[in-house]
């Protein structure tokens, strides 16, 4: 049996209820063991991070369907996880995204379709918190994404079908091999209201965090989870950040990461060579509690040249805001500028979206990006691309959504006979 399937059968199974629906009584006492009590987890970081990660996939979320015998065969797993955490600091719990794309055109000789998934286990030790919300602990995260089956992994599907900058799923790494790939000290200070982080990061978990800069919400292709026009390294690069509010409105970061290292590859080398990836950043917001729904940011970054891969220096910006109106209307707007250095997609990019929520933690996205390709990393004379993508997530079950999605791209840069291209999806998320 090929073991990249195993995903797909678990998830399957969790879907399906293991006895008949309880009676309705029984339902209040199912709601009330079903997850492990994370809600009050202090967060560091953007939606990426390792324990809003863990918060957001341990909600008790309302579902299409209830699966009542499902949830009660789970109660014994998320009660013992709460009894972990409430006696010893320590909170885990792993998910799994698959994600299946089509595209209706492809470059010669290369597939039109893509298979892939990306799973993590992951949990932070908190080794002490204080009454004034300071908290240290340690955080890890265990990660890997590889293609599934015979298929190309949803990575590559872009420059299979001559995409340059806004690639349809450029999350999903066949080439990403299982590795610690976060594992660092996480302090908060200030009343909870500052912190920094050291170890091995996550670059996208700090460098222009954004609600929507994560995988987990409705929206798959680049430009509306990370600005084209920044740079990357890998995920588990050595550096350090540190962020906090200097008022009660304005918060100010910094951050350095290694530019060399390389996600699934846990290489101490490249730290050597002393070429970062280098931001500072300025954020507003009406209050601190609602930092990560009503913000405004501004980001300025800088990464090495690198030598030994041949990318020049490069330099830019970013802008990102959102503003969440009430509980069902999250719009969202942000672009950028760079020099086209540092190896990063765009010179200009645009994008902007609104996100529906409505009944049974059902989400309905609609979204509109446009970028110009970086003439250092593409060569000149490419045409700018533009992206509409909408998608709709069904909760199935508390730990089990399905995400069908569609994507048009017009103007393909690296395809200058096509100039449109429909990308269609399905991805679904397991969380446990």
């Amino acid at each position: 049996m090929n073991t990249r399937l195993l995903p797909l059968l678990v998830a399957t199974t969790l879907t399906l209820p293991a006895y008949g629906q309880e009676a309705d009584e029984d339902k209040k006492d199912i709601k009330e063991v079903a997850q492990s009590g994370y809600g009050d987890l202090p967060e560091f970081g953007g939606p990426e991070s390792v324990t809003s990660e863990l918060k957001r996939n341990d909600a008790n979320r309302e579902a299409i369907y209830e699966f009542d015998g499902l949830q009660r065969n789970l109660a014994g797993y998320f009660d013992w996880k709460r009894r972990v955490q409430d006696d010893n600091g320590f909170a885990m719990g792993f998910q799994y995204y698959g994600l299946y794309q089509k595209a209706t055109s492809s470059l010669p000789g290369e597939d039109d379709d893509a298979l892939g998934g990306i799973f993590r286990f992951q949990g932070n030790w908190t080794i002490f918190q204080k009454d004034n919300g300071n908290v240290g602990r340690i955080e890890y995260r265990v990660e890997s994404r590889s293609n599934i089956g015979g298929f190309k992994a949803p990575g590559s599907l872009g420059g299979r079908t001559g995409v340059a900058t806004l690639a349809p799923g450029f999350a999903y790494n066949d080439s990403f091999d299982l590795d610690l790939a976060v594992l660092n000290w996480t302090q908060g200070f200030a009343e909870g209201k500052a912190g920094y982080a050291v170890g091995r990061l996550a670059f996208d978990v700090y460098l222009d965090a954004f609600p929507f800069q994560t995988f987990s919400r409705g929206y798959i292709n680049r430009s509306f989870i990370l600005n084209p026009t920044l740079p990357t390294t890998g995920v588990g690069a050595i550096g350090g950040v540190v962020k906090g509010f200097v008022t009660d409105n304005v918060w100010l970061g910094a951050q350095m990461h290694d530019a060399n290292a390389a996600s699934g590859d846990f290489d101490w080398d490249t730290v050597q060579e002393g070429e970062w990836l280098k931001a500072i950043e300025v954020g507003y917001t009406p209050s601190f509690g609602q930092r990560k729904s009503h913000l405004v940011q501004f980001t300025y970054w800088e990464k090495d040249a690198r030598l030994l891969a041949g990318t020049p220096k490069g330099t830019g910006w970013a802008v990102s805001a959102a503003y969440q109106l009430n509980d069902r209307y999250f719009p969202f707007v942000r672009f950028g500028h760079s020099d086209g250095g540092g190896g990063v997609a765009a010179e200009d990019a645009f994008s902007a979206g609104l996100e529906i929520t409505r009944q049974f933690d059902q989400v309905w996205t609609l979204g509109a990006g446009w970028a110009r390709p970086s003439e250092k990393t593409f060569g000149p004379g490419l045409d700018n691309e533009t992206v509409l993508e909408t998608s709709y997530k069904f909760q199935l079950s508390k730990n089990f959504s399905l995400t069908p999605d569609v994507q048009l791209i017009l103007n393909p840069a690296n395809d200058p006979s096509e100039s449109s291209l429909w990308v269609f999806g399905v991805r679904f998320i397991l969380t446990m």
